[in-house]
């Protein structure tokens, strides 16, 4: 699988090459594919001949949150993606045995639920608890008991320093700044037997606004969940001389994650700089390959 993090409108036809020259079994798009809600970034992801799954952030929805009601741009986004949009919805891989569970787009994180408006319009919720519930009925409809959650912020209770994988890194800096819908559904769907394998997400830029450029802890494994954060922005940087656009891939196998890899791929599609996180536990650090 590829993970494509927050593209924010960097996307090159030498990604879309990449990808289709790599064939994987699956592409994921975290979401904030535009800055301002444009539909041409949504058009761009449906254009990509792999199979993919997305989930819209909240600059997707920037203006529809802003007027507190769903505009046609937003409508035109969603409709783009079609299928491909997994917001509440499951997405089954044969190869690796795990399903991937879409969960709230458009989200800004925070203790409110920014959007209220937009989100009852679309899909009847109203609060964290009514969105929760949309998350484990899609989980009920997957073919595997292992899970990927999809999501565009990662959940609360994983730490409210700003470096933490969901801390608050702005304003006053400071706060777990996680979606607790999703922190809900995990819990929900463990006491309905689900494994969580993985929960990728973006949001929250990988260098903190407070300290400045301070990077941030983007790769946390807690007990058998393994929780990433693919938002490096900007994903494509100048390194000498040349162009690289950042992707993360990952190898599954039986239901889990064996390896992950992040890559910097040039404007001829080779991959440049390869990288092997390291995964840090709550109770210490672990290397990023072997059991998620």
């Amino acid at each position: 699988m590829v993970v494509i993090g927050d593209l924010h409108g960097q996307w090159r036809p030498a990604d879309r090459a990449y990808l289709e020259d790599l064939g994987p079994d699956l592409a994921l798009f975290v979401g904030d594919l535009s800055d301002t809600e444009e539909v041409s970034a949504a058009e761009a992801v449906a254009a990509i001949q792999v199979p993919k799954v997305a989930l819209l952030g909240n600059h997707d929805a920037w203006r529809s949150i802003k007027e507190k009601r769903v505009t046609d741009t937003l409508i035109r986004s969603i409709d783009a993606l079609g299928s491909s949009h997994l917001a509440y919805e499951v997405y089954d891989v044969p190869s690796a045995q795990v399903s991937v569970v879409g969960a709230r787009p458009f989200s800004y994180g925070g203790p409110q639920l920014r959007g209220a408006e937009v989100y009852d319009e679309l899909y009847g919720v109203r609060d964290f608890e009514s969105s929760a519930q949309r998350i484990v009925k899609a989980a009920q409809g997957a073919q595997h008991a292992d899970l990927i959650i999809l999501a565009h912020n990662g959940p609360t209770g994983l730490g409210s320093e700003p470096a933490d994988i969901c801390g608050k890194d702005f304003g006053q800096p400071g706060g777990d700044w996680g979606d607790r819908d999703l922190e809900l559904a995990i819990e929900l769907l463990e006491g309905w037997g689900f494994r969580i394998r993985a929960v990728i997400s973006g949001h929250m830029h990988h260098l903190l606004l407070h300290p400045r450029k301070h990077p941030r802890r983007r790769f946390v494994r807690r007990d058998g969940t393994l929780f990433i954060n693919c938002a490096v922005v900007p994903r494509i940087e100048e390194r000498d001389s040349r162009e690289l656009a950042y992707f993360l891939r990952m190898t599954w196998e039986g239901g889990e994650c064996l390896s992950i890899r992040e890559v910097w791929v040039d404007a001829d599609g080779q991959e440049q700089v390869v990288v092997e996180p390291d995964v840090v536990g709550l109770d210490g650090p672990a290397s990023a390959t072997g059991e998620a």
